[in-house]
């Protein structure tokens, strides 16, 4: 089972100072978002949602921990930023697997 995922917004001012907001797409519909902030001493992020009754559900830190690494198996050099792949690229997560 897959979702999409889709940028809602991004505030990334510096490597180590942004902020991001990302839906998770399921059958065309967004089922839940996860918010993220960090600077040079903190990281925090936020599932926004009720995991268990989402269409495919997860544990609320799966939804956290996979969109991260989705976004970064598809960045390259080109891409500054985290959120410069979703001009290029659709992302996806799988709920399939343990990648």
């Amino acid at each position: 089972m897959t979702y999409e995922v889709t940028l809602i917004d991004a505030d990334i001012r510096d490597p180590l100072d942004g902020e991001m907001r990302l839906g998770l797409t399921y059958d065309g519909k967004t089922a839940c978002e996860v918010a993220y902030k960090w600077d040079d001493t903190s990281f925090s992020a936020v599932f926004h949602g009720h995991a268990p009754s989402l269409p495919v559900p997860a544990h609320p830190a799966t939804f956290i921990e996979r969109p991260i690494a989705a976004i970064q198996a598809v960045r390259s050099g080109k891409h500054k930023r985290p959120s410069d792949v979703f001009a290029d690229h659709r992302v996806f997560i799988s709920l399939d697997t343990k990648d």
